[in-house]
């Protein structure tokens, strides 16, 4: 285990004493423990907190929403479309088709980057986006092609999460409340205030220099939602491992899920940039869907399920390569060009 890795997993161990149902809890203990590990101040660290619980609340929030619809017979693109309806609305940009272009941009600017982190050569999925004007039947385009989108940055997230691995150790030290979290129902009450505390001590390991310089930038809130994805896939994996789950039933739920959290990045920026968003709530998406925060989920996503135990790590790995199979064999049929997408990963190489 490296020190890096080390100090992270010492301050998660931390972190994840706070998890509790009890909001305010939650929040005064992650706030103090921020306030140890780095130079901010009392209110710096609340402020942090509260980014992050809001992301959160938010992506859940989305979650939960998207699956009302769904069970009320909606698809997930009419979600979508009735999110954006609403977020232009609300927020007004000025120039709604340059908010579109941001959105598809950020998208397909990610995909194509992962691609080329992942095989070493740029693969384009992407289908033009013909209109970006959010109007009458149009609409429904617009959506059609974001979908298309996100379903193949769920693709190709799973292939990067794959990579590296958990390196299985039986010394490795186990944290109980992780073991916990692999082992409760996906979405039980205590998976937010999980995710929070996760974030928490990625925030801090972001302040000491334990993330690579791609990340050092990142706000609370686009750390908060790369590391729901990340611990999100975790789980996933644990319950794939375990029998309880199909690979088809964690890439549906991965791509609700996915969607949820666009709808989160995109809400999130335009609360906090306003009319002007076309280019920022692209950057924004590429933040998270990007090479760099699928690459940072992935990690933190690998080291969580490391200390859940030997067992959680080990049928965590187990349900990986179950999903990472499944995707490859898409991805195969859909790109020609690819002969053998094992042997093109590179490797993560940082904690």
């Amino acid at each position: 285990m490296s020190e890096k890795e080390s100090k992270f997993i010492n301050v998660l161990e931390e972190t994840t004493n706070f998890i509790s149902e009890n909001k305010e809890a939650v929040q005064d203990g992650l706030s103090s423990v921020l306030q140890k590990h780095t130079d901010l101040s009392e209110e710096e660290s609340r402020k942090v907190v509260k980014d992050v619980s809001s992301t959160i609340e938010l992506i859940q929030d989305n979650y939960e929403d998207l699956q009302k619809a769904k069970a009320a017979g909606k698809t997930r693109a009419e979600w979508f479309k009735g999110k954006l309806d609403e977020t232009i609305e609300q927020y007004k940009p000025e120039n709604p088709d340059d908010f579109v272009s941001g959105i598809k941009n950020g998208l397909a600017t990610a995909n194509k980057e992962l691609g080329a982190e992942l095989f070493g050569k740029e693969i384009n999925l992407s289908e033009p986006l013909k209109s970006a004007k959010f109007e009458d039947l149009n609409k429904t385009a617009v959506v059609n092609n974001l979908q298309e989108e996100i379903k193949n940055n769920t693709l190709l997230g799973a292939l990067v999460f794959e990579d590296g691995g958990i390196k299985i150790d039986e010394n490795h030290k186990e944290i109980k409340v992780v073991k916990d979290y692999f082992e409760a129902k996906l979405d039980s009450p205590t998976d937010k205030a999980f995710k929070k505390a996760v974030s928490a001590a990625t925030v801090i390991a972001q302040k000491n220099d334990l993330l690579p310089e791609t990340f050092k930038d990142k706000t609370p809130a686009e750390i908060a939602l790369v590391v729901d994805r990340g611990v999100t896939a975790a789980k996933l994996a644990y319950k794939l491992g375990k029998g309880e789950m199909t690979p088809i039933d964690v890439v549906e739920y991965t791509i609700d899920r996915n969607t949820a959290a666009l709808n989160s990045t995109i809400v999130t920026t335009c609360t906090k940039v306003g009319g002007a968003i076309g280019s920022k709530v692209g950057a924004a998406i590429g933040s998270v869907f990007g090479p760099a925060g699928a690459l940072i989920g992935a990690k933190i996503g690998q080291v969580v399920g490391k200390v859940g135990g030997y067992l959680v790590g080990k049928i965590i790995t187990e349900g990986v390569k179950k999903v990472a199979s499944a995707v490859k064999s898409v991805l195969r049929k859909a790109w020609d060009t690819v002969k053998s997408v094992a042997s093109a990963l590179n490797p993560l190489n940082w904690f």
